[in-house]
């Protein structure tokens, strides 16, 4: 009997090794595509952290890059015959279609993030859904970092207070890409980005 569990743990620890070692092949030498959604370049770094002094470059929007590897939410490419660093969340699979943004922090109120104009701001509010408030954690695109809690949904809106990794805030209405929320803490309510919460 022990015989055939230490065979059955051996046969599932090296299925969950192959898995493992699989998925990191599939990651390797794989093409993808610059996707940003405000159709600016991607940073290339020196190592997996945001620190301004670790630059070594861009890529265009729509730019391919071969993947050699993913770690930690960040993708290993070959930049000039060396190793860089990209947020992998600003990639994807397939090759996207021409920005049609300006590259400013104006486009379109089709989006949801941003509004031009009165008028757009007018349709964009038309499209708000009330809900049953629930409660929703702030998820920043590092552990380390914070979201931005704005005045109206827009990324060139005036940012009301910042929120770290797990704070808690409660939904009262949904805009399109955008929260309307309140913080039970302060009784702010403004704007949260959906990306950035779950």
């Amino acid at each position: 009997m022990k015989k055939a569990v230490t065979l059955v743990l051996t046969m599932i620890l090296v299925l969950l090794a192959f898995a493992s070692v699989a998925e990191e092949l599939e990651s390797q030498g794989r093409d993808m595509y610059v996707y940003t959604k405000n159709g600016k370049v991607l940073l290339v770094r020196s190592s997996m952290t945001t620190e301004e002094n670790n630059v070594i470059g861009s890529l265009p929007y729509g730019a391919k890059v071969i993947i050699y590897g993913t770690e930690n939410g960040w993708a290993i490419i070959d930049y000039g015959n060396q190793a860089g660093y990209v947020m992998y969340r600003f990639l994807s699979k397939t090759k996207p279609e021409p920005f049609q943004g300006s590259g400013t922090k104006k486009t379109s109120a089709k989006s949801g993030k941003e509004a031009a104009t009165v008028a757009d701001l007018n349709a964009l509010f038309a499209t708000a859904k009330t809900v049953s408030p629930y409660i929703v954690q702030v998820r920043p695109v590092r552990a380390s970092g914070w979201v931005y809690l704005r005045w109206f949904p827009s990324e060139s809106a005036k940012e009301m207070a910042t929120f770290n990794a797990n704070y808690e805030l409660m939904v009262l209405a949904e805009l399109g890409d955008w929260y309307q929320v309140s913080d039970p803490k302060s009784d702010l309510v403004g704007f949260i980005y959906k990306d950035y919460v779950q």
